[in-house]
């Protein structure tokens, strides 16, 4: 076993994190979706109103630094013509640009141009929606006019202009939680909301924007136990680290278990900003046989990343052959050993598929000369070496590794390399259902469903182009609430070259790709959180060997590994260095699979 010290450690944010401009009824301090210390509030440029005598320059770059504090809109909007001020909507959305020197010029009598590349629009949710890089831009002619002798914008930006600069110092990720349809896992649902409030206001922001729904991302892909018109009373007053939640009586007719699988989804929507909950309805405890104060552990169980050590079991395929990796939890040595207990080792596979609880799988392969989905135990306890017990799925043209969720559910995409390609889903009980799937014409080279079996994540080669990028959908039903469907299907835009590879991991997403930097030429794993926001080299990543592909899954206790173009294995320890399955450089090739 040989360990590479990190070859450096790198954490180069290529795209800035996202932000929003929401309803004003209350902000979020800033903080990681885990949890936050108490006390601690964003900073930044603080809102001023303006001074006499002011350049136009001056004049529009004030009013950008007042318009960037949604504590501040009415500081903002004493920069502006009263015609100006009352028709801006800054709740709209946010364009975040990229500021830099010289990106605002004075046109000779019209005004002030912003010009700037655009990062991303966030739209009235919160949500984050990536501008391709190079195309999208965030110009825009700040016109000016005279008031009582002093210069003021008479122009009306389309929301809010917030510099890239600010945007981690004034805005910050959180998450919204909804069921999946099965009502067994949370879905986190991204967005980005203010900072520098108090907890009370941030506790008021997130629980109004819960109630409000799924963003568009997860559509109706995902369930809200919140009635439609639940609401809190007034707000939601902290005390003590304690969150008082006092809903209107529309929740009161909720059955005893929708009651509990609400009040999991908001203990932990707050549990990310370090508070416990005490949650009302009319007046009466929402749980009355549960503590006053709900305990997070009581909703454990709806954990997102799926906590449980078959998770973090690595398998893979060496030579075709089903193999487990034994030995990463220091018991024994490090070493590959073949499923020969299992059927599927029987058959030599294209690609190979374990799932979530580590007691099945399903490959890729050839049988009787047609190609399949073969899928069975990973131990054969009747020690039957039948190929007909197999049970076969069978498959047109170019099929992709199959992938698990946490319901045991198998998502099948063939016909890859054909214009319509195919999806379908097998459910436990064998039933093979398919999904509604258009890409444009783009090929689709890798699919990875999330445990919840809502969120898809893709890598994508674009018929236009010949190159490859990243996207994310969520899997719903259509019109007749029945027909499923892999609908919002929204381009990550990523700052990367050469995508092969991508995968659901802890603190979002990992992508094998390469950047256009001299110093991160080749091919390496990166961090990006779902959304396509907040793109970083993943710490610790090594210069050593040129990223190919890459296993992981959201559990945390899963080590990211990756297999390198000569098809050797590397997994990262918890330290950051880098762990080689082999010494020997002429090792058969290994192709690493976590469950999922």
């Amino acid at each position: 076993m040989k360990r590479r010290l990190l070859g450096a450690v790198l954490a180069l944010t290529l795209l800035v994190t996202g932000c929003a401009t929401v309803p004003t009824q209350g902000n979020i301090r800033q903080g990681s979706r885990e949890g936050l210390t108490q006390g601690g509030i964003g900073v930044g440029v603080e809102a001023k109103p303006p001074r006499d005598n002011l350049t136009e320059v001056e004049l529009v770059n004030g009013f950008l630094e007042a318009m960037s504090d949604s504590r501040a809109f009415d500081v903002a909007r004493q920069y502006m013509t009263a015609d100006a001020a009352a028709a801006w909507k800054p709740e709209t959305r946010t364009i975040v640009y990229d500021q830099r020197p010289g990106s605002l010029s004075p046109q000779s009598g019209s005004g002030v141009k912003l010009t700037a590349r655009k990062i991303a629009t966030v739209d009235e949710r919160g949500e984050w929606i990536p501008a391709a890089p190079g195309a999208d831009r965030a110009d825009f002619l700040f016109k000016v006019a005279k008031v009582d002798g002093q210069l003021r914008v008479a122009s009306v930006p389309p929301g809010v202009y917030l510099g890239s600069n600010q945007v981690d110092l004034k805005l910050a990720p959180r998450d919204l939680y909804f069921f999946n349809p099965g009502r067994e896992l949370l879905v986190p649902d991204p967005v980005y909301l203010p900072v520098n409030q108090s907890q009370g206001q941030a506790a008021t922001q997130l629980i109004q924007e819960l109630l409000k729904g799924p963003t568009k991302s997860l559509g109706n892909g995902v369930v809200s136990l919140a009635p439609p018109g639940t609401e809190v009373q007034v707000s939601v007053p902290v005390e003590f680290g304690v969150a008082t939640v006092a809903l209107n009586d529309t929740a009161a007719a909720l059955r005893d278990q929708d009651r509990r699988l609400l009040a999991a989804q908001i203990v932990w929507t707050l549990n990310q900003i370090n508070l416990r909950a005490r949650i009302t309805v009319g007046g009466a405890p929402l749980l009355p046989d549960d503590p006053d104060v709900l305990p997070f552990t009581n909703f454990s169980q709806y954990d997102p990343s799926v906590p449980g050590g078959a998770m973090t079991t690595l398998y893979g395929l060496r030579q075709g052959r089903v193999q487990r990796v034994e030995g990463l939890d220091g018991a024994s040595d490090i070493a590959a050993r073949p499923l020969d207990s299992s059927l599927l080792h029987g058959q030599i596979a294209e690609s190979f598929a374990v799932s979530l609880r580590g007691d099945s799988g399903a490959i890729v392969t050839t049988i009787d000369g047609e190609k399949v989905v073969a899928y069975g135990p990973l131990d054969n306890t009747d020690n039957s070496d039948k190929t007909d017990d197999l049970v076969r799925i069978k498959t047109q043209g170019t099929v992709l590794r199959p992938s698990y969720d946490n319901d045991d559910n198998l998502w099948i995409m063939d016909r890859a390399d054909k214009a319509t390609p195919r999806l379908r889903v097998r459910n436990r009980d064998g039933k093979l259902t398919a999904v509604t799937v258009s890409f444009r014409g783009d090929t689709p080279l890798v699919l990875r469903m999330a445990p919840d079996g809502v969120r898809a994540l893709l890598v994508m080669r674009s018929k236009a182009t010949g190159k490859t990028y990243v996207e994310t959908g969520a899997i719903q039903t259509g019109p007749d609430g029945k027909q499923l469907l892999l609908g919002s299907l929204r381009k990550l835009e990523l700052a990367l070259t050469d995508m092969t590879d991508a995968a659901w991991n802890k603190q979002g997403v990992l992508v094998a790709g390469a950047s256009g930097s001299a110093s991160n030429a080749d091919r390496a794993p990166w961090l990006v959180n779902p959304d396509g926001s907040k793109l970083q080299l993943l710490p610790g990543a090594s210069t050593d060997f040129i990223t190919q592909r890459l296993a992981s899954n959201p559990n945390k206790d899963t080590l990211p590994a990756v297999e390198d173009v000569d098809g050797h294995v590397h997994w990262q320890t918890r330290d950051l260095t880098w762990t080689a399955m082999e010494d020997d450089a002429n090792a058969i090739p290994f192709i690493p699979v976590y469950p999922g």
